[in-house]
This record gives structure tokens, sequence and C-alpha cells, in this order.
């Protein structure tokens, strides 16, 4: 949020600049529209001071924009910046209304441009001054992600067009066709009822709180999801305010996660989410807990006889590990896996547990797990229970469906660490 804000400063700059820029523009094209009697560049000289009251409004909405959240606005002034799009657009609106009603009454009433040239000289200088500034605003707009100062530069654009259009009708008035000014100036108000209100309406989606990108809330599920101990990310929310994008996430962790891991966990999703959706302000994450569902349970087993094999004692030399995924319906499929820690002589206990991680374990059943193991685990958000060595697996799966067995706090032995 800090890079966004400091960013809010190259917005203020170019407003500054397209403010001094346009009022001489405006002062030029309305000395000239009124000696010559041109109804189209007195239009745009019209247009330029609304330009200059638009301007005033996103450098305002700017400044408000950076002030920080307070007890009454609590998600800050974001929105203020949005409101400034909107009023932009209603100026706008306004400004093309004006031009085609005075559009057609120079069409009822054609009047020859007095001293053509210089009028086509003014409106001449116009097109490169307005499409630099267009340029310029639509390029700051979108790093600061300004509805306001992207809405301002549709309108420098717009007004570069309508200086071309200005160009042909003098011309046609030139040649001996009067009509065609007011015709042209007709066009340029019509182009800029277009703009306001494309603009109008992207800014009524922001208030409303529509979702601008839907893609983004795929996005948003696919990063939580990629955070191990994330099981299932549901109930995604996204709205922009401002130039940012606030969100909201539900996501299911395996049950009888701690308070603790729950909350290391809810910062990891969120960081990952927010390094991978640009101009993510916020995000709150709410943790639910998964009722053994889609869980994939190990546990170190003495024998490769499926359900029948029989818990080991041991945890980092028992010959096989199997794994067994269940969901609210039972038992759906298993599969074993040879230690790959037999013929270590150190770390044991580690080279096991990060197989467990890599294997997306998230429940380990267990007669006996060292400290350092456990740690590994915990951090990687697999929940370890105490089970008996000896017993089948299909009966130590029984028991940890039926909520029998004891969570782990640490490391040690079965009979020691029951809780």
């Amino acid at each position: 949020m800090e890079n966004g804000l400091a960013l809010f400063d190259e917005g203020e700059k170019i407003t500054k600049i397209s403010f001094i820029v346009v009022a001489v523009l405006g002062i030029i094209k309305g000395a000239i529209g009124i000696f010559s009697g041109s109804v189209s560049l007195q239009a745009q000289a019209v247009d330029s001071l609304t330009d200059l009251v638009s301007l005033v409004a996103v450098y305002a909405g700017l400044r408000l924009s950076r002030r920080p959240p307070n007890e009454r606005f609590s998600y800050g002034y974001y929105k203020v910046e949005t409101l400034v799009s909107l009023l932009v657009a209603v100026v706008i609106l306004a400004t093309g209304s004006f031009m085609l009603f005075e559009s057609g009454r120079r069409i009822i009433d054609p009047r020859p441009v007095a001293d053509p040239v210089v009028v086509m000289g003014a409106a001449g200088l116009s097109i490169p001054v307005l499409l630099y500034l267009a340029r310029s605003m639509r390029k700051v707009g979108e790093d600061i992600n300004s509805k306001a100062v992207q809405s301002q530069s549709e309108d420098f654009m717009t007004d570069a067009y309508s200086s071309g259009v200005v160009l042909v009708g003098v011309v046609g008035s030139w040649v001996g066709y009067p009509v065609v000014e007011g015709l042209a100036g007709a066009l340029i108000s019509v182009l800029i009822i277009r703009v306001g209100l494309v603009l109008s309406w992207g800014g009524l989606l922001v208030l409303l709180d529509a979702v601008e990108n839907p893609d983004a809330l795929l996005d948003v599920k696919r990063l939580a999801e990629s955070v191990h101990g994330v099981v299932e990310a549901k109930h995604i929310r996204m709205r922009r305010s401002g130039p940012f994008c606030l969100g909201e996430v539900t996501i299911l962790v395996p049950e009888g996660l701690d308070v603790d891991k729950a909350h290391r966990l809810s910062h990891l999703v969120e960081d990952k989410v927010r390094e991978g959706v640009p101009r993510l302000e916020s995000l709150m994450v709410h943790i639910e807990p998964m009722e053994h569902e889609n869980q994939l349970i190990a546990l170190p087993v003495v024998d490769d006889a499926g359900l029948n094999s029989r818990v080991s004692e041991h945890f980092g030399t028992a010959p096989f590990y199997i794994f067994v995924d269940i969901d609210s319906d039972g038992i759906q499929r298993w599969y074993t896996r040879e230690n790959p820690a037999i013929g270590l002589e150190r770390k044991r206990g580690i080279t096991v547990a990060d197989m467990l991680v890599g294997e997306d374990a998230t429940v380990l059943l267990s007669d006996e797990l060292g400290e350092g193991p456990f740690h590994l685990l915990r951090d990687s958000f697999v929940s370890t229970y105490s089970v008996e060595a000896g017993s089948s697996v299909r009966d130590a799966l029984d028991q940890y469906m039926q909520n029998e067995l004891s969570l782990r706090l640490d490391g040690g032995k079965n009979d020691e660490k029951k809780v």
C-alpha cells in the first residue's frame, strides 16, 4: 500500500502539468473562437474550462485518497477517487450536451468562419499537445490504478479527436460549406457524450462493488490452495476501493489445527495471495475446520499388507509407509511407499518427514515421533496423532475417525505424550 500511495505523487504531478497546459489552450481557443465566430472552437474552449474543473477534482481526490483510515472511515478514503472519476464523467456528459446544442444551432443557422487559417492553427496545435497529455495520464493512471486519472486521460483523447474534427469543419466552411462546421461540432459532441456514458457506468460499477475481473477470484483460489495446509479455498469476495482492492477468502484446514498454527497459516495465505494479485491492499482470511473430508493419512508400518498392515513402533526406521485417502464417505484408496530413510545413519526422521510433506499428507498416525520431525510436520500443517504400535491400519483409522486418538503436543513416545 505504501508503494501505491507513493505513486500518487506521479498522479498529482501530471495533474498539475495538465492544468497549466489546458488553461493556456483554453484561453487561446476561447479568444480565437470568439474573434472568428467558430462555434466548434468555442465549444472546445468550453470543454477546456470543464477539463480544468475536472483536473481540480482529480487532484483533490488523489490528495484525499492518501489520508489514513480513522474511526469514522475505517477503510480509508480510497473511494473518494472513484467519486471524483464519476464527477469527471458527469462533467464530460454536460460538456457534450452543451456542445451538441450549440452545434445544432449552427447547423440550422450556418455562418462562415472568419480567419479560418488562425482557427485551423489553434486546432492543429492542440492535437499533439492533447495526445501527449492523454498518453501521459493513461500511463500514470494505469501505474497507480486510478480510475479518476484514467477517466481524465480518456477525456483528453476525445479532445484530441475533436480538434481533428474541428479542422475538417473549418476547412468545409472555408471552401463554402459553413454547415460542415456545425456537423463537425455535432459529431464531436456525440463522441464526448459516449465517453461520458462509458466512464459513468464504470464508476457506478466500482461504487456498487462489482467484480471487474472475475478471473481474479480464480487467481485468489489458486494461490490460497497452493499454500501447504490449505485443503480448499471458497467464499472468495473482492471489491475495489479507489486504486486498491479489498478481499475475503475462507480456507478449509485440517480439523484439530491449533490457534497458533491457524494464525500462521492465515498470514501465509494472505502473503501468497497479495504477491500474486496486483493492488490487493488487504485480504481477510476466515478459517473453517475440515471435518474428516479429503484427508491423506500416513502411518509407518512393518509390512506391506494394505489395510491389514501393522503399525510400526518406529518413525524413522519403519520399512514402509502407507497412505490412506479418506473423505466423508470413508476410505477411498491407499498406496504404500518404501521408507526413503532406510540405510541412512543420520536424519532419518527428517527424511521421512520431508517425504510425508512431499506426498501432501495431512495427518500422521504413529507410535513415536522425534522432536525434529514433529516440529517440521507441525510447521507444514500436518496434524500428528498417537496410535498404539502393533495395531492394524484398519483399526487405527477407525479410532481416528471416531476421535479416539490423542493429538500430539510435542514429539516423543506414544505412552509418554497422551493428551
